[in-house]
């Protein structure tokens, strides 16, 4: 009898979802082929197993794609018996770019051209069974427009196209995975986590909102406490005693409600740095990223991970097409709050 019964193939396997999917494979021994753009000697030792291979290829070079294409399942086929178990592929290596023109079409060459490669190479192996998976992304899916990620929204929709319609056209079952707000090296570095937490003082900082006594709790602040103040309280002494901190006080004390200050958040939020580069400040990055996650707003990569590979062991297409990783229970809270600064 072959010893295993499952393997999967991932792009972008040594960080973030990618690496918390293979961790997730081979903990249910899963065989896994995975790339990414990392030599070999940077893989995390997590990621190396016997029943694992990895390479290094880049997504965008279609002869790269191609021969991991040909290296992987020469790989399940010996370690399997000769015998080729069930086959899900998923393509997950993405960045998010903006402004500048030739990051912007980096990122669309990555997202939307290497989620075809991939599904190309392996489409001949996934017609004899298996599913092809596309990541897609919380605002593509719900359709939110978040000022300045509006290319990185459309590469989003193209992934979930190429995933299922693209699929289907080469006799391939297919599906595209949306995450909502992940903690990843690539998000500790955008101020998504900032606006995010505004909004959860201001969405459920209103005496009705079903998780009012949650957030209340979380920031140690009183019933009948003004979402300004759970927004101290969740950002805390270290952060609201910062000196830099009195532009956003003097705001929150004319607007309780937080309805105009994000725009002071926002200088708060950021820093120039020695290259003459705004970045979010990491300290409140860190602590805004902390706070979400007790409030299931924001999840881990291995959230996304389990609740897909929990979908390939079934072997079947979720309903319509996608599946949703936005929180650990399956609420969707993240979608209220991008609609509160969304536009």
């Amino acid at each position: 009898m072959a010893p295993y019964q499952n393997a999967l193939v991932i792009t972008g396997g040594a960080s973030g979802i990618g690496a918390a999917s293979v961790q997730a494979a081979l903990g249910r021994n899963w065989l896994v082929a995975s790339c990414d753009v990392q030599p070999p000697e940077n893989l995390p030792k997590a990621l190396q197993s016997d029943h694992a291979r990895y390479l290094q290829a880049d997504v965008r070079d279609t002869a790269a794609m191609a021969d991991f294409a040909r290296q992987a399942l020469k790989f399940f086929a010996d370690r399997n018996g000769g015998v080729a178990p069930p086959l899900s592929v998923v393509a997950c290596a993405g960045i998010s770019r903006r402004g500048d023109p030739e990051q912007v079409k980096l990122m669309k060459d990555i997202n939307e051209g290497g989620t075809l490669n991939l599904l190309r190479v392996f489409a001949d192996a996934l017609q004899r069974g298996g599913l092809f998976v596309g990541l897609s992304s919380i605002v593509a899916a719900e359709g939110i427009a978040v000022k300045g990620d509006e290319e990185y929204k459309l590469t989003k929709i193209e992934a979930r196209r190429i995933a299922t319609e693209e699929s289907a056209r080469l006799n391939v079952r297919g599906f595209a995975v949306a995450p909502g707000a992940i903690d990843t090296p690539m998000t500790r570095h955008e101020a998504i986590f900032g606006m995010l937490l505004l909004g959860a003082s201001q969405v459920f900082g209103k005496p009705d909102h079903p998780h009012h006594a949650e957030i209340l709790r979380l920031a140690g602040v009183p019933a009948g406490a003004t979402p300004a103040d759970i927004f101290a309280g969740l950002l805390g002494p270290a952060l609201t005693g910062a000196e830099e901190f009195s532009r956003v006080q003097a705001s929150m004390i004319r607007d309780p409600s937080l309805a105009g200050v994000g725009k002071a958040y926002m200088l708060y939020t950021n820093i120039k740095g020695a290259d003459g580069q705004i970045r979010p400040r990491a300290e409140l990055i860190a602590r805004s990223a902390a706070q979400l996650t007790a409030l299931d707003v924001v999840i881990g990569p291995e959230v996304v991970a389990d609740l897909m590979i929990d979908q390939l062991a079934t072997g079947t297409v979720p309903e319509g097409g996608l599946l949703r990783a936005y929180s650990r229970n399956g609420e969707n809270r993240i979608r209220e709050l991008l609609g509160s600064f969304g536009g």
